[in-house]
């Protein structure tokens, strides 16, 4: 490598950026051939990058965006020299980093003709192909997508099903998105059925083979992910859905798919109404399939409720009809019973002691309220569950919602119309109410079954839950108890086994825990049928009622079976793996699906902030910030600068960050997808992502450059790394002596005899915190080595946290200002031998 990139490698790893620039100039300025130097040393960085396997495109980028720089403001009327074409081919399609392109073809002033033309001869590589991937990536990054027409990128992809360079090619582009969707929508003219005419007479493409059931897999991938439910903008792809939701539906009527028995004749006729119902060709289509199951009963069933004369029908299922008329059934599908549900003993509600509520009016809510808060301070058992009408795609933007909400208490089981009449409600003073009272009470244990997605559907629909939910003190998961007891304490269940046999029960889940207490399993036939339909059909109404009522029959049970009813109560609060991190996502979701609320921000304060941001020095104190997660090592480094820097916990809602930063007025540092989120809902200079795939110690400098924040001996550690807090209780280091004996069972006389009769000024030893506070003190990494070698200790008021200053600290001191006068981080790993208890991770480490 030439002086003049181990030079300019050398102040670009300082981070030093001014000196670089210079290095740069300084270089071409006294250069005779620039542009040829400029290639000559981007050759050198590539191969020599390449032969490491470490590619570090940010120097490259570097040099290119610095050399543009310079001859912008050196050199604007410099002609470039005769370069080699093919040198500058082999640049762009082979070896240049993509981010770099952009720069490169400003310098060269290569014309957009030429590109496209460069890019359309390396397109006929295969898709697989290395090549083909780099071209689809510059022309992403160019932004030329709808340079080239359908036939040439986006119909040979859809065709070949190549879903993540589809993905590449949209590039989170709304523009490309609804370019796709129409294409798409155009494709699928006609039910799809000439699909190849309109590849062979408007796109020139002959002979083109495809997977019809692939190509339907992709199109209604992508109408879910952006079409939007305009079913009226995009009709060919939304019959498309609804004809894949009705092969779906009619497996599991004639194939036996449906083994957990959770959708009942009435259910799927629900269904399939929704779906046909009013649609002439979806119906035509749903009695043709009917016809080709040989089911003529359904046939002539669904003619009438579909109002489909014969004479309407296509011709062979006329002819179809003709033929099996004398051996109709008079049976119709809703009359249709299946035989297996007959013959099983299911558990049911015993009505006679209970009264179910419909809740769908404000007297009926009231009642509900009285029950709940009858006695607050006494101790109140209560069946949670909820239901929702099933959606058969995965659309992002099709929202599922609660529909009701169960809540069984002593003889009374109410349930709550979430979707009619809950939202009507006053959500400060009604709803929030019983957010708190169900989630968040002290004397309520909440029994629930799987709760991770009902929490995630209760956020969904209802967003005033997230918080209560968030805490969950209340929350009994009998899930969890079932497993446990299954593995530690099976003999407990009357029916663990089948007739005497150890045969495994086929049913799944709360039906099975059910069946294990009490020899019936749960009908769950109605599980999967229309909650959005009012009113209810009875035997809905009657499987909410069940699901939540038999929680607390399973409660009593396991509570007189079991020794000890502490062992039930251990449960409470316990949460199921992953549901803070699921209702945290939940809660970005629906921000991101909020408008922009900025208003909420106090413009004139923060663009002030923006201004002092760019031209004055900042004091640590005079700049506060919330981290991100995933910025863990960031954020304890900021908090070593003396910086005041709140750090997201690992299941906390991203957008917690924008809560904090309008709240305390907090610069958010994020990254990733997350810091697209919060910058778009962030006045602009309050969220920047830091450099990444860098040690915490430098992203931390580039935090303070950006920001201009100047960093003096008095601010290093400053503030405690674990808990942020900045308030220090300076304590003599003969009670230390004293307290870490202590915590160590050594008696005093043998490791301190000169401290027998001392008598400690600032720590109760006996209750091992300060004097008239409660935190206890945290002497991690204090051993018997180091714990006399210093006349000061610093605590921690918040957390208890003790300090010292050791060779971490003398380090830090040394470097005086933190990395902002571009210090080398070469002594990184010296942090694992410091004996200052303090412990630090990398930029991107969590919790």
């Amino acid at each position: 490598m030439s002086s003049f990139l181990t030079s300019l490698s050398e102040k670009y790893q300082l981070y030093n950026e001014d000196e670089a620039i210079n290095v740069i100039f300084n270089y071409f300025n006294q250069s005779s051939k620039p542009y040829d130097d400029l290639l000559e040393n981007l050759s050198q960085l590539i191969n020599s990058n390449n032969n490491n396997n470490n590619a570090d495109t940010n120097l490259i980028n570097f040099l290119v965006h610095s050399f543009l720089q310079w001859k912008n403001q050196f050199n604007k009327s410099l002609s470039t020299s005769i370069i080699d074409e093919n040198i500058l081919n082999n640049f762009i399609s082979e070896s240049l980093p993509i981010v770099c392109i952009e720069d490169f073809i400003e310098i060269f002033q290569i014309e957009k003709s030429y590109l496209i033309n460069l890019l359309k001869s390396l397109l006929i590589y295969p898709t697989n192909s290395h090549i083909y991937k780099r071209t689809l990536n510059i022309i992403v990054k160019l932004n030329y997508q709808l340079e080239f027409q359908p036939n040439e990128i986006l119909l040979p992809l859809i065709l070949n099903s190549k879903d993540h360079l589809i993905d590449i090619y949209l590039d989170n582009h709304l523009q490309y998105e609804e370019y796709l969707i129409n294409l798409l929508n155009h494709l699928y003219e006609n039910g799809g059925k000439k699909i190849q005419d309109i590849l062979n007479n408007e796109y020139n493409m002959k002979n083109i083979t495809f997977n019809k059931k692939t190509l339907s897999k992709l199109a209604v991938r992508y109408w879910n992910l952006y079409g939007n439910e305009q079913n009226e903008r995009y009709p060919n792809l939304a019959t498309l859905q609804n004809k894949r939701t009705l092969g779906y539906l009619i497996n599991v009527k004639y194939n036996n798919i449906n083994d957990d028995k959770t959708m009942s004749d009435e259910c799927w006729n629900e269904l399939v109404g929704d779906i046909v119902q009013g649609n002439d060709d979806l119906s035509e289509y749903f009695i043709e399939i009917l016809a080709d199951r040989d089911d003529i009963a359904a046939v002539k069933y669904w003619m009438a409720q579909l109002d489909r004369p014969y004479y309407t029908l296509p011709a062979w299922v006329q002819k179809y009809i003709h033929i099996k008329q004398n051996s109709e059934s008079k049976a119709t599908p809703c009359q249709q019973i299946r035989k297996e549900n007959s013959t099983i003993d299911y558990y049911n509600v015993p009505l006679e002691n209970n009264e179910i509520i419909f809740i769908d009016s404000m007297p009926a809510y009231e009642r509900l309220l009285d029950r709940l808060f009858k006695n607050n301070n006494e101790e109140i058992l209560i069946g949670f569950d909820c239901e929702w009408k099933p959606l058969f795609n995965h659309t992002s933007t099709s929202k599922q919602r609660i529909s009701v909400m169960q809540i069984a208490l002593p003889n009374e089981i109410f349930l709550l119309d979430l979707l009619h009449f809950f939202h009507t409600c006053d959500s400060e003073s009604i709803q929030q109410r019983l957010a708190n009272r169900l989630f968040d009470n002290d004397y309520v244990t909440l029994l629930c079954y799987g709760f991770k997605t009902d929490a995630a559907m209760l956020v969904a629909s209802y967003p005033i839950f997230d918080r209560a939910l968030l805490s969950g003190k209340t929350l009994l998961d009998l899930s969890l108890v079932q497993n446990e007891l299954l593995t530690a304490n099976r003999g407990i269940f009357p029916y663990a086994t089948i007739n005497n046999n150890n045969v495994s029960s086929k049913d799944k889940g709360l039906s099975e825990f059910v069946r294990l207490c009490f020899g019936k399993p749960l009908n769950k036939s109605e599980q999967c049928s229309n909650w959005e339909r009012r009113p209810l059909r009875n035997a809905q109404i009657l499987y909410a009622a069940t699901d939540a009522y038999c929680l607390v029959e399973i409660y009593k049970f396991l509570l007189n079976n079991l020794q000890s009813s502490d062992y039930l109560k251990a449960f409470r609060g316990r949460k199921p793996k992953k549901l803070d991190s699921t209702i945290a996502r939940q809660i970005d979701e629906n921000f991101q699906d909020t408008p922009n609320n900025n208003n909420n921000i106090n413009q004139s304060q923060t663009l002030d902030d923006v201004s002092q941001i760019s031209n004055e020095i900042k004091r640590p104190s005079q700049i506060k910030f919330v981290v991100d997660n995933m910025l863990y090592g960031l954020g304890k480094e900021l908090r070593v600068a003396g910086c005041d820097a709140v750090i997201l916990g690992n299941d906390d809602p991203h957008t917690d960050a924008i809560r904090y930063a309008r709240a305390e007025n907090r610069i958010i540092l994020s990254r990733g997808a997350p810091y697209n989120l919060l910058r778009s809902h962030t006045v602009e200079g309050r969220c920047w992502q830091p450099p990444l795939n860098i040690p915490a110690k430098q992203q931390c400098a580039a935090v303070l450059k950006h920001f201009n924040v100047k960093i003096l001996p008095e601010d290093i550690f400053s503030r405690c790394t674990l808990c942020n807090g900045g308030d220090f209780a300076i304590v003599d280091g003969r009670d230390m002596r004293i307290l870490w004996c202590n915590m160590n069972n050594y008696l005093i006389k043998d490791l301190e005899p000169d401290l027998i009769n001392y008598k400690s000024e600032m720590i109760d030893i006996d209750r091992m915190t300060l004097y008239n506070e409660n935190v206890p003190l945290d002497l991690t990494g204090l051993t018997l080595k180091n714990y006399r070698s210093y006349e000061e200790f610093y605590v921690c008021r918040k957390c208890g946290k003790v300090y010292w200053q050791g060779t971490h600290w003398r380090r830090r001191l040394n470097r005086n200002t933190l990395l902002t006068e571009n210090e080398s981080i070469q002594d990184d790993n010296d942090d694992d031998n410091s004996d200052d208890g303090i412990i630090f991770y990398d930029a991107e480490s969590t919790i």
